[in-house]
């Protein structure tokens, strides 16, 4: 295991025998055992001033600036929008751990991992492609799946929010070939989105870049609308998550274009499944960052 020199310090003065136990060594249980003695025993010294004084320094546990008020009007007309398709899913706040690092690329100190073996949802599209898999299993032929919930994730200092609510999209489908459940699949997610962003910001577009040559001609020849940009390209870009084949951003045009969310095509059912055959479609949007423009729009 590699670590930081701050953390390889830390180690030094532990001694390798609590490394080996830390690390390998005990079960899931015993380390969470020695984990809640350590929680217990910290909390216990602490005092009300230490915990205010937490509260104002913390970044993670700061509150959202969006209105609340907003937020729940703005989350139920994406409700109101969403296709009969989609079963509404209310997922737990938690996760199991390592979902962000293997299914998207997250280092494991970009999320909030709990002493018990799980972490905070970083990304909803996560937990949903992870229920998707579940109900694929058992034998559901089609599943699409949609949420609202908080992500929460260890602020950088490029993003000053540490947690802010998305409302995200699951499609998971075996392959018909062609291409074909990938563009059935679009065509889904894309109207929902295409929908949303008419009606709730001005100059909101959904831009489409597509990797793949045949599924490009495919949406060529099904007619690519006004608002959908269709770029070929073999690079991939660097969005929320490590799509495949193609994905789109939301995004809000100015004097500096603001992308409020994206979506596109990843390879997690097929390993959570273990179906290479399987095509998976998600797609986001922060609401806050809804509110936000919308309220700007709205000055």
């Amino acid at each position: 295991m590699s670590g930081t020199a701050a953390s390889t310090k830390i180690w030094r003065r532990l001694g390798s025998h609590a490394r080996d136990a830390l690390l390998r060594g005990l079960t899931a249980i015993e380390l969470r055992t020695i984990l809640a003695d350590v929680a217990r025993a910290r909390a216990a010294a602490l005092t009300p001033a230490d915990i205010i004084k937490r509260w104002r320094e913390d970044r993670t546990l700061a509150p959202s600036t969006a209105d609340p008020r907003a937020v729940l009007a703005l989350t139920q007309r994406l409700w109101e929008a969403v296709p009969s398709d989609f079963a509404g899913v209310t997922l737990s706040p938690l996760t199991a751990l390592g979902t962000g690092a293997h299914l998207g690329g997250r280092g494991q100190n970009r999320v909030i991992t709990t002493m018990r073996g799980t972490e905070l949802i970083a990304d909803p599209t996560h937990a949903l492609a992870l229920e998707a898999s579940r109900q694929r299993r058992n034998g559901h032929a089609r599943v699409h799946l949609a949420t609202h919930a908080r992500a929460t994730h260890a602020p950088d200092p490029e993003d000053d929010a540490a947690h802010h609510l998305m409302f995200a999209l699951c499609s998971s489908a075996p392959d018909g070939g062609g291409m074909s459940t990938e563009a059935e699949l679009l065509d889904l997610h894309l109207d929902f989105w295409r929908e949303v962003m008419g009606a709730t910001v001005p100059h909101g577009r959904v831009q489409l870049v597509v990797w793949d040559a045949t599924l490009a001609q495919l949406l060529e020849a099904r007619g690519s609308r006004d608002d959908l940009i269709v770029v070929k390209g073999p690079d991939k870009t660097p969005w929320r998550n490590p799509y495949a084949a193609a994905a789109f951003r939301l995004v809000v045009d100015g004097k500096e274009p603001v992308v409020l969310g994206d979506g596109g095509f990843v390879p997690w059912t097929q390993a959570l499944t273990r179906n290479r055959k399987d095509r998976c479609l998600v797609s986001g949007i922060s609401v806050d960052a809804l509110v936000e423009q919308h309220w700007i729009a709205a000055q």
